[in-house]
């Protein structure tokens, strides 16, 4: 018999979106009931099955670090009321992007009994400290407590639970994906000979490396003179990064185009040469497996899942680290390699159409259904 599940995010970016959709069409196929408790922004995006529920949960920001708690805590609250709402329908509560934070509604349930599911997406409170937000103590301390009160750890990858530290857990840990690749829109349309640019797509923040990206870009262009880059995407550091630009009168060779649709990337991935994923930390990026289906070979550092995926002049390329000095050496390597790019774009092509298949993901799923006594 088939039951309720509830999806708990924290209000979410447009970067979330996909990770969400993907979660909620495979649920809604394998449960009676899919309620999403999230953001606008996330919502709109999901399909209009019958058996979805959205509840939409705003929140509010501030600059100053008191009001953020107090709005983070108000915003925990307003999701505790939506949980409350559905208690009584719902036989799994699993908390996905930003809920490893999310205490207040976690607590209530584990008193209240219920079943509790803490989906990792990556290292959330590593990412507040690489940007150096004072609230990274604060978040860690939620997280920790969040990690010892769900009843299971759904984790993307062995790595990323070494990476996460999250061996004392180890016998809680169950290791799947959200990930499936819509094949029909992701796939080959260019061979690596007719592509010229090297590129990056994602958020434009501290956590992902972009500055570190645009720092190498002069020091490829010594070696490589017609190199040429685009970077799509926005985030706070959108200023900064063309501020540097200009400062270092890349303008001529590199395009900062802003946020691009989900529907675009198909095309931009057909167009590059070299897909460029400089991250500090990284849980498993979508962009990564929609580039491999697209031909598009990746140059990326061994964060989170990554090197789960990519393997080393194989299946992509890893980085050493995302110092500038070697993301240029190792771009200006491939860009002169035009062979084994085109070898390593049909490796990974073959792999991730085997690998991340709608159909092969739901089939874990329903394992883990299963294994969770859901089915």
């Amino acid at each position: 018999m088939k039951v309720n599940i509830c999806i708990v995010t924290f209000p979410l970016s447009k970067a979330g979106c996909t990770p969400l959709s993907n979660l909620v069409k495979l649920f809604s196929r394998l449960a009676n009931k899919v309620y999403v408790i999230s953001s606008g922004v996330a919502l709109d995006n999901l399909s209009l099955e019958d058996n979805i529920q959205k509840m939409e949960v705003a929140h509010k920001d501030s600059s100053k670090a008191f009001m953020r708690i107090f709005y983070y805590m108000h915003t925990q609250l307003k999701i505790l009321r939506c949980v409350i709402a559905i208690l009584r329908k719902t036989d799994l509560f699993l908390f996905f992007i930003g809920g490893e934070g999310l205490f207040v509604p976690m607590l209530a349930l584990k008193l209240l009994r219920k079943k509790v599911v803490l989906m990792l997406g990556g290292v959330g409170a590593r990412a507040l400290s690489i940007k150096k937000d004072p609230l990274s103590k604060f978040m860690s301390l939620l997280v920790s407590i969040n990690l010892s009160m769900a009843d299971k750890l759904i984790v993307y990858s062995h790595t990323l639970t070494q990476e996460a530290n999250l061996a004392k857990y180890q016998r809680k840990i169950i290791t799947a994906h959200e990930h499936f690749v819509d094949f029909t829109k992701f796939t080959v349309k260019k061979k690596i000979d007719e592509r010229n640019v090297v590129g990056y797509i994602g958020r434009l923040s501290e956590e992902k490396g972009i500055l570190n990206l645009i720092e190498a870009m002069p020091l490829v262009l010594k070696k490589t003179a017609n190199a040429c880059f685009i970077i799509w995407g926005e985030g706070s550091l959108a200023d900064e990064a063309e501020q540097i630009i200009k400062s270092k009168g890349l303008e001529a060779h590199v395009e900062l185009t802003g946020w691009i649709t989900h529907e675009d990337v198909p095309h931009s991935l057909n167009k590059l040469k070299l897909l460029v994923i400089p991250s500090f930390t990284e849980g498993l990026p979508n962009i990564l497996l929609e580039a491999m289906a697209c031909g598009t070979p990746i140059l990326a550092t061994p964060a989170g899942a990554i090197p789960d995926i990519i393997k080393d002049g194989k299946s992509g390329f890893l980085l050493k680290s995302n110092d500038p000095k070697h993301i240029a050496e190792r771009t200006v390597e491939l860009l002169d390699r035009p062979e084994l790019l085109e070898k390593v774009s049909v490796n990974a092509y073959r792999y991730v159409r085997e690998n991340f298949s709608y159909a092969k993901t739901l089939e874990a799923w329903r394992r883990i259904f299963s294994e969770l006594g859901l089915l």
